[in-house]
């Protein structure tokens, strides 16, 4: 079995702490232009950047401000004439939702760590089982969640190795002499750690890099224990 958990900048305590918190906050306010476009008509532009395509819309002057008032943003933007109200100004539609961290994780599709145990099949009693993994050091993030584009890289810091639920140790590969016969369960977790930027409407054209915070993926193996005895024939 595999599982993720994820925990934003900041966050601590149980699984998927934090990862319903939006990647970054910023609010963005919307004024209309009030110059004259060259056509003398208030307003006015041409909304295609494609040569040769003649699109019209209208000016609207784009305020961002981040969540202390501040201004990080200050650009003009022409919407397409769709769906105009009386006025015929265009009808400006919502802006889609951040991604959240744990929709970040998510689609950056961590590779699972993998579980190998030396013996392969089953282990034996009062004798030594290795427990090993092994992976890829970083991945590349590129993402695209409702219009907002993550770029990228995910970054391992490192392996935890738990048996039956005991405290993990921290490393690639450890043993352990297992007591008891039947059914045990050995978890093997590979930590990441995420750094991207953001791009999409609303945002301004050059946001910092964004600490992604923590995903941790675990690799859960159920492994098979026989008990082996000594019998004293006569």
């Amino acid at each position: 079995t595999v599982h993720v958990e994820v925990n934003a900048p900041g966050s601590a305590g149980g699984a998927h702490a934090g990862s319903s918190r939006r990647v970054v906050v910023y609010d963005v306010v919307w004024s209309v232009d009030p110059t004259a476009a060259q056509s003398n008509v208030n307003g006015l532009c041409q909304a295609s950047d494609v040569p040769g395509v003649i699109e019209p819309g209208f000016q609207f002057h784009l305020v961002g401000r981040d969540a202390t008032g501040k201004i990080v943003d200050d650009r003009f933007q022409c919407i397409p004439l769709v769906d105009v109200d009386a006025a015929g100004r265009p009808t400006l539609t919502a802006l889609p939702p951040v991604p959240t961290f744990a929709e970040a994780w998510n689609s950056v599709q961590l590779p699972a760590p993998s579980v190998t145990l030396d013996p392969a099949t089953r282990g034996i009693t009062g004798l030594d089982t290795r427990i090993s993994t092994a992976g890829p050091a970083t991945v590349q993030i590129t993402a695209t969640i409702r219009g907002y584009t993550i770029t990228g890289v995910a970054t391992l810091d490192h392996y935890a190795i738990s048996v039956d639920g005991h405290a993990a140790t921290i490393a690639a590969h450890d043993h352990f002499v297992f007591e008891t016969k039947g059914n045990h369960t050995v978890a093997i977790s590979a930590v990441w750690h995420g750094v991207a930027t953001l791009a999409g409407v609303g945002l301004p054209n050059a946001l910092p890099a964004l600490d992604l915070g923590d995903a941790t993926i675990t690799s859960t193996r159920v492994y098979p224990v026989n008990e082996v005895r000594s019998v004293l024939q006569p």
